[in-house]
């Protein structure tokens, strides 16, 4: 079965600043939200689930910075095995949500972008594209990032991302002025969050020919837009979400059969347990039956675009909820959608991924 293989992964959060720190964690059932200074319109102070090696002044951009600095660190034993730069797909905030971000020197301080200073240069990664999405930049740029690597334009691996932050006082500020944070003032809020994670995607047999193990199988990507998201203050029937389950419904390889756990890159509003649910019911024969659901608002708050690869490694992690056939490995629907802030349209994005134990063996194969 084709898809691309997941050779390298590197993750930053509240819960660890490794890969292997974060997962143990989540395994582990932690949490790490803590009040913060700033406080909101009933005078209580917001509660954040950030990283607390990071400075409480510094800004979103400089937070962002920093976490993905370090995810990427993961990564370096991996990529400085291999000649020359790998291209970056790199998902970030959508606009409109939190404080503003210096987007060219985040960008310049992650992925150098002079092919000139960097030419010949081990470990070096170069930028193929941002997206400002949201919860949905990741799967946008995990789309993008296959597309490459399947017309020859990305060489054999790539380098696939996201990072947020909602943890600054700026973004505290604003989201509490909004009354979107969990308090007094609204008991149907989130706890801002903050996260970067990247993987080394490969293309199908090129994981075997470079002697790199696969942590998992990429299966298929769907990505579509909800015309009324949780910006809008409409009601949503989840036809963005649910067009983009059939679609992985529809795929020759990810719907071949049932997932067997959902991973939500949503925070805690009861808006998204009523978007999933619809769209859930709509495409039960994608789903796992009965239900396993594990959301990233559970340990990181709303880590914004920053969720999908934690909860895309996670998925790689998973121990199996269920017997399965000899050889079969589990597989896990990872979802992830935006709010739509300033009118933009919600971002959906969505990938089916399967564990090493099946990805390891089709290499073999």
């Amino acid at each position: 079965m084709s898809g691309e293989r997941v050779v390298g992964l590197g993750l930053c959060t509240p819960v660890g600043t490794t890969a292997e720190m974060t997962l143990a964690s989540m395994r582990a059932g932690l949490a790490r939200f803590a009040e913060t200074s700033v406080r909101d319109g009933a005078g209580q102070p917001v509660r954040a689930s950030r990283l607390s090696t990071l400075d409480p002044t510094s800004t979103r951009t400089e937070r962002m910075i920093e976490l993905g600095r370090a995810a990427l660190d993961g990564l370096r034993q991996r990529l400085e095995a291999l000649p020359g730069r790998a291209p970056l797909y790199l998902g970030l905030p959508e606009p409109g949500l939190g404080a503003e971000i210096a987007r060219e020197p985040l960008l310049s301080a992650l992925a150098r972008r002079d092919p000139a200073a960097r030419a010949g240069a081990r470990g070096a990664i170069e930028l193929a594209g941002a997206y400002e999405a949201g919860r949905a930049g990741f799967f946008e740029a995990l789309s993008a990032a296959i597309e490459d690597l399947r017309a020859g334009r990305a060489g054999s691996l790539a380098v696939v991302g996201a990072v947020d932050s909602l943890c600054d006082a700026g973004s505290l500020a604003a989201l509490s002025a909004a009354r979107l944070h969990l308090g007094a003032q609204n008991r149907d809020g989130r706890v801002p969050g903050e996260a970067a994670g990247f993987v080394v995607l490969a293309r199908p047999g090129a994981a075997a020919t470079m002697g790199l193990d696969a942590l998992g199988v990429v299966l298929g990507v769907a990505l579509g837009a909800e015309p009324t998201p949780f910006a809008s203050q409409v009601p949503s029937a989840a036809d963005g979400l649910t067009g983009v389950f059939r679609a992985l419904r529809g795929d020759a390889a990810a719907g071949a059969r049932r997932v067997d756990e959902v991973m939500s890159c949503q925070p805690g509003d009861s808006f998204w347990a009523t978007e999933l649910s619809r769209a859930y019911l709509r495409n039960a024969a994608l789903m796992p039956e009965p239900l396993a659901l594990s959301a990233a608002g559970e340990w990181l708050g709303d880590a914004g675009a920053g969720a999908a690869p934690v909860m895309l490694a996670a998925a790689l992690q998973r121990r199996r909820r269920r017997a399965l056939p000899p050889g079969q490995a589990p597989r896990a629907l990872v979802y992830g959608s935006a709010d739509g802030a300033r009118g933009r349209g919600g971002r959906v994005g969505a990938c089916v991924v399967e564990g090493a134990v099946a990805a390891r063996g089709r290499e073999e194969r």
